[in-house]
C-alpha cells in the first residue's frame, strides 16, 4: 500500500516491487556447528506441492543478511517456483543464543569453503530438493561458483543466475581505478588523491574517509536513495568482524580472506547455464563481468540501465522479469541451444543483454561507458537514487 505523504516513514520494498501477490511462508532453522541458520521459503498459495521448483538465493556481504533481497519474491507470483531465503551463519537471525558471535570460537565463519561445502549443502538436503536453481548476489555469486566447483553433490542444480558478480578479486580491484571503465578511476583527481592517502595511512574511520565513503556509496552500490526498510534492515543485521574478516577493512579495495579469490580458471568447468546480471552503474565493471561470460560455458549477460551493485531494488520489476524468464527458458529445456548471433542492445548508452552461447564461440560487444566510482559490499553495498519513469518495452531484446 502507497503510504500518503502525511504519513510517510520510510520506502517499503513492498511499494517498490511491484505486482505482489499473496504469498504463503514457511520459516525454520537447522542447526549447524551450533548455530541455528535460519530460512524462510516463499511459494504462491494457488501451487499444488508436487508443481513446485526451488530457487536458493545466497545474500552478499558477506554477511549482510537477507532482507534486501525480498523484491526477489516476487519470482515466486511469476513462476512455479518457491524463493528460499536464508541468512548465512554469523548474521541477521542466524547467531547463536547469546547473541553473539566470536569469531575466534567460531573460526569457521571466516572460511568460504564452511559457507559453499558445508552450509548450503546441509541447508539443500534439509529441504529435500531435487532439483534447483541458485541466484547469488556479490559475495553471494562467490559462494555459488564455489559450491559448484567444489560440492560433493550438485546433481540437483539446474542453472545459476549471478548477481553483481566477480571471480577474480585482484581483477576486480584493478577495474575500479581503469581511467576508461574503472569508477574510482574516473573521480576527479583530488578525491582519487585523498582515497589513496586515506587507504595508504589505513584511515578507515576517519570522518574524511567516512564523508567520501557516504557520498559514493549513494552512486554506484543502492542508487534507491532514501534507502527501503528491506535494506536498512540487512544493514543493522551486519556482523562487521565477518564483513572485515573476509572483505577487509577498506570499502574500495578487497583484502581479507577474499584477497586472492580467483575462480576464473575454472569457469569453463560449470555444465549448467549461467544468467549473469550487473546494474549500468555496478562496483562491477563490464570487463569483470565480461571475463566470467567469456569463460562460461553457457551464459547470458543482462545489464540493467538503473541499477548500481543492487538490481533487485534499483531495477526491481526488470530484475524479477527477465530472472522468471530464464528459469522457465530453462524449464522448458533449451539449456543446449546456441543462438548463431548474439545481439547487445546499445540504446539508452546501455547493453542489456547477449545471448546464451558456448565459452568457445563467445563473443560482445561492449556498450558504451559511462561510469563513475565504487565501494565494496562484498565488494559494495549502500544507498542511492532511484529513477520511476523508465518503460519496460525500452529494455528488451530477443536473442
Amino acid at each position: 500500500m502507497q503510504q500518503t505523504s502525511s504519513t510517510w516513514k520510510q520506502w517499503t520494498c513492498d511499494e517498490i516491487t511491484p505486482n505482489l501477490c499473496n504469498l504463503s511462508l514457511e520459516t525454520g532453522y537447522v542447526k549447524i556447528k551450533s548455530i541455528p541458520v535460519h530460512y524462510w521459503r516463499y511459494k504462491r498459495k494457488d501451487i499444488q506441492h508436487n508443481e513446485i521448483k526451488s530457487l536458493i538465493l545466497l545474500h552478499g556481504g558477506p554477511s549482510w543478511p537477507h532482507q534486501y533481497l525480498l523484491p526477489l519474491r516476487q519470482i515466486a507470483c511469476q513462476t512455479d517456483y518457491e524463493v528460499i531465503f536464508y541468512d548465512q551463519a554469523g548474521c541477521g537471525a542466524s547467531i547463536p543464543s547469546t547473541d553473539e558471535v566470536n569469531i575466534t570460537k567460531h573460526s569457521h565463519l571466516l572460511d568460504p569453503k564452511y559457507y559453499s561445502e558445508v552450509e548450503l549443502p546441509l541447508l539443500i538436503d534439509h529441504w529435500k530438493l531435487k532439483e534447483y536453481s541458485i541466484l547469488g548476489h556479490s559475495w553471494g555469486t562467490i559462494l555459488a561458483q564455489l559450491f559448484t566447483l567444489n560440492a560433493k553433490d550438485i546433481s540437483g542444480l539446474q542453472s545459476l543466475i549471478l548477481s553483481g558478480p566477480l571471480s577474480d578479486a585482484q581483477a576486480y580491484i584493478a577495474a575500479q581505478w581503469n581511467e576508461s571503465e574503472g569508477n574510482l578511476g574516473s573521480l576527479p583527481p583530488f578525491v582519487q588523491e585523498r582515497i589513496q592517502a586515506l587507504e595508504q595511512e589505513k584511515l578507515y574511520d576517519s570522518r574524511e574517509y567516512q564523508a567520501i565513503d557516504d557520498v559514493l556509496t549513494t552512486f554506484f552500490t543502492l542508487r534507491t536513495a532514501p534507502a527501503p526498510d528491506c535494506f536498512t534492515t540487512s544493514a543493522k543485521g551486519l556482523n562487521k568482524d565477518i564483513y572485515v574478516g573476509m572483505q577487509g577493512a577498506s570499502e574500495f579495495t578487497i583484502g581479507g580472506v577474499l584477497g586472492s579469490f580467483n575462480v576464473t580458471g575454472r569457469l569453463h568447468e560449470i555444465k549448467v547455464p549461467v544468467l549473469l546480471t550487473s546494474g549500468k552503474f555496478d562496483t562491477m565493471r563490464p570487463s569483470i563481468v565480461e571475463t566470467m561470460h567469456k569463460h562460461l560455458q553457457k551464459s547470458e549477460w543482462i545489464m540493467f540501465p538503473h541499477s548500481g551493485h543492487v538490481s533487485m531494488i534499483d531495477d526491481a520489476e526488470l530484475m524479477n522479469d527477465k530472472v522468471s524468464m530464464f528459469l522457465q527458458r530453462i524449464d522448458e529445456g533449451f539449456t543446449n541451444q546456441v543462438p548463431s548471433e548474439r545481439k547487445v542492445d546499445h540504446g539508452n548508452d546501455m547493453m542489456i543483454a547477449s545471448g546464451m552461447s558456448t565459452s568457445s564461440s563467445s563473443t560482445w560487444l561492449p556498450a558504451p561507458y559511462l561510469f563513475s566510482i565504487c565501494i565494496a559490499f562484498t565488494l559494495g553495498l549502500l544507498i542511492g537514487r532511484l529513477n520511476l519513469s523508465s518503460k519496460r518495452n525500452q529494455y528488451e531484446v530477443i536473442v
